[in-house]
């Protein structure tokens, strides 16, 4: 059984990784942390019946899955997206926070090595899930200087990652 602590714990550890995961089902950023936050508050009340990491784990993508499934349905009358039965592969082979730490710690580097503007742009495009044309319009810039702008972005953090995975000891 695991206490409050550890269960706190091992879904704090796990926040980035399931919230990706809700994101793919509701494709909304915000939406995807709502559920999470709900999943943290049910698995709280219960849990007493959590045998494992593993179990609470797999628990939470279950009913994480099947709320964002319901928000859908609420919001939009049907849920348009990947079928239950690619949900469920999806989440048995969803990859876990330890799997991912090296490449999210690279990430994070990376992302605070961008200049303020930089990371402005990534924020309205990719967790705000605005179009380029908004983004171009927020930013007072052509659509074709946003599409350039972002271009060199995922060229400048992709070389940034690969240039920290490849270093042995990066911190």
């Amino acid at each position: 059984m695991l206490t409050t602590e550890n269960l706190t714990a091992i879904l704090l550890a796990e926040r980035l990784a399931l919230t990706a995961f809700f994101a793919s089902i509701t494709h909304d950023f915000h939406l995807a942390e709502d559920v999470f936050q709900e999943i943290c508050i049910k698995a709280l009340k219960r849990s007493e019946s959590f045998q494992s990491p593993a179990h609470l784990i797999h628990w939470s993508r279950l009913s994480g899955k099947n709320r964002c499934i319901d928000l859908l349905r609420a919001r939009h009358g049907r849920h348009v997206g990947l079928s239950p039965e690619m949900l469920d592969l999806l989440a048995q082979e969803w990859p876990t926070q330890e799997g991912l730490k090296p490449m999210q710690r690279a990430l994070a580097h990376c992302l605070r090595q961008l200049n303020d503007n930089k990371r402005g742009l990534l924020r309205l495009r990719y967790f705000e899930g605005r179009k380029c044309a908004e983004v171009a319009s927020i930013t007072g810039r052509k659509i074709e200087t946003i599409y350039q702008a972002l271009a060199r972005l995922h060229r400048e953090l992709g070389d940034c990652i690969r240039q920290r995975l490849s270093t042995p000891a990066s911190p």
